[in-house]
């Protein structure tokens, strides 16, 4: 049953309303509706996108277009606003421009639609905004990107901070970092710094743990692992699927996934495997990777490696380990740490989706490929439902916690630096 996997958290006060741009697959939407919100409209361009969002929110009104041709009347009709009624606008511009994975293109077309953000806020005058992104946004073109948020922020009468945040420390099973742009209206009288949800898992806050740096065992204790994450789900082969449960759940996270469900599992296929690389991943063991495996076996250009490069390629996960990031490439072994810890295969479609905090009800529509763009390209669900119930909580005058803007950058002084040079020029961007 589309939805059933979602329920949405009792209240005794009205829901909050939040709309989702640039909702994906719908991460976003599902930790919104765990969060006690009703999502009155979402919208996105990609075809694969729709189709899975509304089969997963029949209820929720949808706009499917290039959000550059989506008018702010538009929006506020579809979602049956009047300007200033909105709780929560929120959403994750496509970041790949932004991104530290592959090229980072300063001219890339896709950067500029945080503008289009901008835009519809400019109308729908929402109570806070939440812009979700990449952290290399941040250091893009000197932080041109980050600053002409926070600048548009400011024009439209909003304060604003930001942070990055790692999903693990909010019970996701992956070692994700992502930047959250939070702004409440001035009118309101939120202070600066509201909105960013004090870590619930491992022992350090937020600006304590930075991105691309040694992460130690002690820093990770209490980060969930790849046995908590996806240990109950029942063994695949490379190139088939499996419909249903083994077994029963071995702990909270996963009888959370299966809440709502009896036996049906959904999108549990492990991606097929050519001769080589399942050759290759049968030689490693949990934790092991490229440097494990005999010469031979290595692609003709990883053999003349050095041991220092690729350091992830070809690695198998292990159980007690925490999974890293999700990739649409996930599929692929010699893109990093995707391979079972037990099984000679890649991570299935569901055990990627577990990984991001998506539950087993939520169904991925599309092509395989479609899916494994979907899955990879998908804001973590709880991490959208810790920081939607941040804003509500603020929203209701009984904030949490506030983040310390004068502190927040105190391990990423380089950040801080890049930050007060000159912008470079978005022009023609």
């Amino acid at each position: 049953m589309p939805g059933a996997a979602l329920p949405a958290e009792a209240s005794s006060r009205d829901p909050l309303t939040a709309v989702d741009l640039f909702c994906g697959a719908g991460g976003i939407s599902v930790g919104l509706e765990r969060a006690g919100y009703r999502v009155l409209l979402a919208t996105d361009w990609d075809a694969a996108c729709t189709e899975t969002f509304r089969y997963n929110f029949p209820d929720v009104k949808m706009l499917h277009g290039d959000i550059r041709e989506i008018s702010a009347e538009q929006t506020l009709s579809k979602a049956g606003l009047a300007p200033g009624e909105l709780d929560l606008l929120i959403g994750g511009p496509p970041c790949q421009g932004f991104s530290i994975i592959g090229a980072r293109v300063v001219h890339d077309p896709r950067n500029d639609l945080f503008r289009e953000f901008l835009r519809v806020a400019a109308a729908v005058r929402p109570k806070c905004m939440v812009i979700e992104n990449v952290p290399g946004m941040a250091t893009l073109a000197r932080g041109a990107p980050l600053r002409e948020i926070l600048d548009g922020y400011d024009e439209l009468g909003y304060t604003a901070a930001f942070a990055e945040v790692l999903a693990a420390q909010y019970g996701v099973p992956q070692m994700r970092w992502r930047m959250l742009i939070v702004g409440f209206r001035r009118d309101l009288g939120v202070p600066p710094g509201s909105g960013f949800p004090a870590p619930t898992h491992g022992q350090l806050g937020i600006g304590d743990l930075i991105p691309n740096c040694t992460i130690t065992p002690e820093e990770a204790a209490g980060f969930m692992t790849t046995r908590e994450a996806i240990g109950d789900l029942p063994p695949v082969a490379a190139g088939q699927q499996v419909s249903a449960y083994d077994g029963a759940p071995a702990c909270d996270y996963q009888a959370a996934m299966r809440d709502g469900l009896s036996n049906e599992l959904h999108n549990h296929y492990a991606p097929r495997l050519s001769a080589q690389n399942l050759a290759r991943i049968q030689a490693l063991q949990p934790g092991q990777d490229w440097r494990d495996l005999p010469r031979e076996l290595l692609p003709p250009g990883m053999q003349r490696a050095k041991r220092k490069d690729h350091t992830r390629r070809y690695s198998r996960m292990t159980w007690e380990g925490i999974p890293r990031s999700i990739i649409t490439r996930f599929r692929d072994p010699k893109s990093g740490e995707y391979t079972h810890p037990e099984q000679d295969r890649t991570i299935s479609i569901r055990e990627a989706a577990r990984i991001q905090s998506f539950p087993d009800g939520f169904v991925f529509l599309g092509t395989r490929s479609d899916q494994y763009e979907l899955v990879g390209n998908a804001v973590p669900p709880r991490l959208g439902e810790a920081v939607a119930r941040e804003v509500a909580a603020c929203l209701r005058a009984q904030a949490t916690h506030r983040l310390d803007t004068g502190n927040a950058l105190r391990r990423r002084p380089t950040l801080s630096l890049t930050l007060a040079q000159p912008a470079l020029p978005l022009d023609g961007v």
